[in-house]
């Protein structure tokens, strides 16, 4: 029997199932013209990407802007829509293709960049989950994602990003322990249906409140992130957690 999906869409209405975690997932959708719209009326910023890519390729924001406008920004170039039509017709190719929409979360930012979290999230055979390592990306200058490889962006981590951030003022501690608490209700709720994945990658985030958001898991997260830490400890955590080779899950890295 062939294995489950491990694209987006899959993994998101998996976690959507629990009542628990529905709060902390962006609102997402299968790409059609009707939930595009619908969704950029009711946020004002959406996301639109491919739901079987990793690494951040393909991820398009869309927001209106106050003078009724559309600003579309893939990578760092933007381009303007000012006719309603003009936009629908530029996503109408992507429509029925893998894509999905997705609610654009005002990420915190460190020092004016966005940032989100890799949570990295392991077992050994008959253990419980438990949070191995965690690490913040911060978006390059002008990016939206905040991919290293894409943006230019830089690892720090997590508490120095915090410290840069507008939730400098907010208890670190307890923060960060939310952080785990979720990112382990995540990997029980998902690991039901991917017996054979014993490492995830979950990326988080926070808004500029503080609040909580799961955006992703990847089941073959990039481990090299950590060793741009200049403590490794981290990332022999993560390492002495590996059985098998990543290229094992059946999921592209990023």
């Amino acid at each position: 029997m062939s294995k489950l999906s491990t694209s987006k869409w899959t993994k998101y209405k998996i976690l959507r199932k629990s009542s628990t975690l529905s709060r902390y997932l962006p609102e997402t959708a299968w790409l059609k013209e009707k939930s595009f719209w619908r969704m950029l009326t009711k946020y004002g910023q959406i996301i639109v990407k491919p739901t079987g890519s990793y690494g951040g390729d393909g991820v398009i924001r869309i927001k209106q802007t106050d003078d009724n406008a559309y600003e579309v920004q893939n990578g760092a170039k933007k381009k303007l829509y000012t006719e309603r039509s003009a936009l629908s017709a530029s996503f109408r190719k992507k429509i029925g293709k893998n894509f999905i929409v997705q609610q654009r979360i005002p990420l915190a930012t460190a020092n004016g960049r966005p940032f989100d979290l890799r949570v990295m999230v392991q077992r050994r055979r008959n253990t419980p989950w438990q949070v191995t390592g965690k690490l913040a990306k911060v978006a390059g200058s002008g990016f939206i994602v905040t991919n290293i490889r894409l943006s230019g962006g830089k690892v720090v981590t997590v508490e120095n990003a915090l410290k840069q951030s507008e939730l400098s003022f907010m208890n670190a501690k307890k923060l960060l322990a939310q952080l785990d608490k979720v990112a382990l209700l995540a990997a029980e709720q998902l690991s039901p249906s991917y017996r054979w994945v014993d490492t995830m990658g979950i990326d988080m985030a926070f808004d500029k409140q503080g609040n909580i958001w799961i955006i992703e898991v990847n089941f073959a997260p990039m481990l090299e992130l950590f060793l741009k830490l200049k403590d490794k400890s981290m990332f022999r955590q993560i390492k002495s957690f590996q059985r098998f080779p990543a290229e094992n899950s059946g999921e592209a890295r990023r």
